[in-house]
């Protein structure tokens, strides 16, 4: 059984990905909403044997106040683009020099980059990596971007893109359920909020009725105090 949270926010993706086969007309010259349909279904397809083996919502034991090691790669990658960004924004900013694109690409603070959801605080420090090269001389030179420190984002990267990614195990019970879970959810969460809703923005002019009816089946629904699993997407 899932909590009634995460029932229903399931049970809206399933509700979503029925709206989007009721009459894919709409959107059938869309390659890209098309692909994000595509994926949708496979994680609510990933999403389903866990949905069987989570046990309801359990509560065990108290926070130790300690970090995962996943919340500490995440915050040294945070730490280590910062300084880094810091130091290009800087470079970018100079009068004689001046950069704009490269200023947007590093105008990132600690702070706004652990407000970042995971994927997108990997993409921000992969792209700002790979920008190094073209201005290697001059970073290494005056602003002490050199090989040691390249080095530490490309280690902070992966180690915390080995964390972030790791396979998923298909039989698992209870703790580890839930853990799964909610690495699905967050993926579902990014998918929905930074691809399928812009998708949708140009649609709210060109075809207004397609636009509200997938707006409509987008809502998660509060059924308080349902906690059921495999429940039947509503009709759109």
């Amino acid at each position: 059984m899932l909590t009634a949270k995460q029932d229903n926010r399931l049970s809206a993706a399933e509700t979503l990905s029925a709206a989007l086969k009721q009459d894919p007309t709409p959107y059938a010259k869309d390659k890209a909403l098309t692909t994000v349909a595509g994926r949708l279904d496979q994680i609510i397809a990933d999403m389903q044997p866990l949905r069987q083996q989570v046990q309801g919502a359990v509560q065990t034991g108290a926070p130790t106040g300690g970090k995962s090691d996943k919340e500490t790669a995440r915050a040294t990658l945070a730490v280590v683009t910062a300084e880094i960004a810091g130091d290009v924004f800087a470079y970018a900013s100079d009068p004689d020099k001046k950069q704009p694109a490269l200023q947007v690409l590093a105008d990132y603070s600690e702070a706004t980059l652990l407000q970042l959801r995971g994927s997108r605080l990997s993409d921000v420090a992969s792209a700002l990596l790979a920008e190094l090269p073209q201005h290697q001389a001059v970073l290494e030179d005056e602003y002490g971007i050199d090989k040691t420190r390249t080095l530490e984002l490309q280690d902070a990267i992966k180690a915390y893109g080995d964390l972030k990614t790791a396979p998923r195990q298909t039989q698992i019970d209870g703790k580890a359920a839930r853990t799964s879970l909610r690495t699905e959810f967050a993926e579902l969460g990014a998918l929905l909020a930074d691809r399928f809703q812009r998708l949708m923005r140009k649609y709210k002019r060109s075809n207004p009725d397609f636009y509200n009816r997938l707006k409509a089946a987008r809502a998660v629904v509060d059924r308080a105090g349902s906690a059921t699993s495999g429940a039947t997407p509503p009709k759109v």
